[in-house]
């Protein structure tokens, strides 16, 4: 008998911490992960460094090295180097200066609370959104009990807060009405792609000082890409399935070319057969291109509430709509807005759970919420 030890050393570079220019901590992992092989009756000890279940040490040492995050790839951020204060944001309503890092924060959209609840400290956070404290949100636990606001300015202005973020369709008596008193507002669109909502995460965590925690979410959201990504690399092109995300407002409407359903059907595998139509956004679309398109799979990003399942119903009982695949194959599915529709880093939930209407062998994975 004789025994073969390896060992790995993988480096993971950790971001600097808020303040230093130019001191990165780099932690070290001594990965040992073993496995038993029969080879000629002896026992040999095998290194595979892509298994789940290993045995590890954590080796930290300071080193001095530059930012490991590159800012300048993230537009709004004007000078990347500076991670002092004050700061400056570039965003849609011109730029802005942060003069210190806030400490009272409010939104006036969901998909910014949404970001905010995934890193900020708690505490900071000093109102929400009335759709945050939805009990069927995503961050209804967290949020729950803290003051609401609207888009009335003396409403926000009565939280005291340091700092505003609002969507695109914030009001200029809103933005006017904040930026009088010296209240810095930031307007940015969400983005509803991987590379996107990177850099609205940065780009939050850089405007109020929070760039570690902001990196840690996005290692987190790195993991669970990896391993969508990692799965769908043993799938080829014709196993992928067409699907079409349809909702029903007093006329059909489709996610297509650049809309958040699309970007949810493009990562879990996924092809989306509104953009293969050349549908953008989410645009109405008639009975006959429903039936001209013959998706394999429908999803129907629309709550119950705002007439999903009569909607549903409906599809699946229309004689003239009975030879599409996806209804003659019932593959009509009624999925949870909340991850469909949302402008946050909550997507990817959306793209986990199509994944198991998608494919078989992920039916009965059970893909964890994001927490605290």
């Amino acid at each position: 008998m004789r025994f073969l030890l390896l060992f790995f050393i993988i480096p993971s570079f950790l971001l600097a911490c808020e303040g230093t220019k130019n001191e990165t901590i780099i932690q070290e992992k001594i990965i040992e992960v073993v496995k038993e092989v029969t080879v000629e009756k002896e026992i040999i000890r095998e290194v595979e460094i892509e298994k789940i279940i290993v045995q590890e040490k954590e080796v930290i040492k300071d080193f001095n090295s530059s930012l490991t995050i590159n800012l300048s790839e993230v537009d709004g951020i004007l000078n990347p180097d500076n991670l002092d204060w004050p700061r400056e944001i570039k965003a849609m309503n011109g730029n802005i200066v942060i003069n210190q890092e806030p400490k009272r924060i409010l939104t006036v959209s969901l998909g910014h609370d949404e970001m905010l609840f995934g890193f900020v400290e708690l505490e900071k956070i000093v109102a929400t959104t009335s759709f945050s404290q939805d009990p069927k949100g995503n961050i209804f636990e967290l949020a729950n009990g803290l003051p609401i606001v609207s888009a009335d300015p003396e409403v926000i202005i009565s939280q005291k807060p340091d700092i505003v973020f609002a969507d695109p369709y914030a009001g200029p008596n809103l933005l006017d009405a904040l930026s009088d008193l010296n209240i810095p507002v930031i307007q940015t669109k969400l983005q509803n792609d991987v590379k996107g909502r990177r850099a609205d995460i940065l780009l939050m965590g850089y405007a109020l000082g929070e760039l570690e925690s902001a990196q840690n979410l996005i290692n987190m959201l790195d993991e669970r890409t990896k391993f969508i990504k990692a799965y769908l690399a043993t799938k080829k092109l014709e196993e992928k399935p067409k699907v079409l995300a349809l909702t029903y407002y007093d006329a059909y409407w489709a996610g297509g070319l650049g809309s958040t359903e699309g970007s949810i059907i493009s990562l879990s595998g996924g092809i989306n057969i509104a953009a293969e139509a050349g549908v953008k956004s989410n645009d109405m679309i008639t009975k006959e291109s429903l039936i001209s398109m013959n998706p394999d799979v429908i999803i129907i990003p629309q709550s119950k509430e705002w007439g999903g399942e009569a909607f549903l119903d409906d599809l699946v009982s229309d004689a003239t709509l009975s030879e599409i695949k996806a209804i003659k194959d019932n593959k009509v599915y009624l999925v949870d807005p909340r991850y469909f529709t949302t402008l946050s880093h909550w997507n990817l939930r959306g793209s986990e759970e199509l994944m198991k209407i998608l494919w078989d062998d992920l039916a009965s994975k059970n893909f964890l919420d994001f927490n605290r």
